[in-house]
């Protein structure tokens, strides 16, 4: 099983951002255990990719950059489901 805290705090310091994994719980969107890093930068957060019940947030996110995360986001997904 993969350290998921471990992996969003390394992406959280490599691209200078704030990263969190949330749930689905209706309409609605709720933070997911402690599964969270970065620097709060009171920013729009933005969805970077989701499955039928997670989904992957951050703020301040290099928009040129996100092709380097998804695949390893949705495999963190993935393994959570």
């Amino acid at each position: 099983m993969l350290d998921f805290k471990r992996i969003l705090e390394e992406i959280a310091e490599k691209y200078d951002c704030k990263i969190w994994i949330s749930e689905k719980v209706g309409r609605r969107w709720s933070f997911y255990r402690d599964l969270k890093a970065g620097r709060e930068k009171f920013l729009p957060a933005e969805l970077l990719v989701e499955n039928k019940r997670f989904g992957v947030f951050a703020e301040d996110f290099p928009e040129d950059k996100k092709d380097e995360v998804i695949p390893l986001l949705k495999k963190i997904l993935d393994e959570l489901e």
